[in-house]
């Protein structure tokens, strides 16, 4: 019989994924920060309490212990959220409301969407290269 090597794929984070997710939370922890009021009123009636979530839970992928399934995950609902947010404060209500501030934010939402969407296309990359070198 011929002996097989069995690579088993990554269960860490890259240092690409862990770098972005770096750059995710300081950028989210700029907007939390810049936020205040915001920030206060969205948890109170739940706008906020999704993106927190996600905040909390990018930890894993920043220490490096997040398996590459998970870091699908986290960096698909990610992009799906910072989406939503740019739709949110781009639109002309909350514009009118918050006027320039909106505008802030929304550009924040927006490098996080970059962000979120290299880190997911990374996430991808790497999961099909470890399933490759099965």
């Amino acid at each position: 019989m011929e002996n097989q090597v069995m690579l088993e794929p990554s269960l860490k984070a890259t240092h690409l994924s862990r770098w972005l997710a770096s750059a995710q939370q300081l950028k989210d922890t700029l907007t939390i920060l810049g936020m205040h009021i915001l920030f206060v009123f969205g948890l109170l009636f739940g706008i906020g309490i999704p993106g927190l979530i996600l905040y909390f839970l990018r930890w894993r992928i920043v220490r490096g212990n997040s398996s590459p399934q998970r870091t699908q995950v986290l960096w698909c609902l990610g992009f799906v959220h910072e989406f939503l947010c740019v739709l949110l404060f781009q639109s002309a209500e909350i514009k009118t409301e918050l006027h320039e501030t909106a505008e802030w934010v929304s550009i924040g939402y927006m490098i996080g969407l970059g962000i979120s969407l290299t880190g997911l296309i990374e996430a991808f990359y790497t999961a099909q290269r470890d399933t490759d070198a099965l």
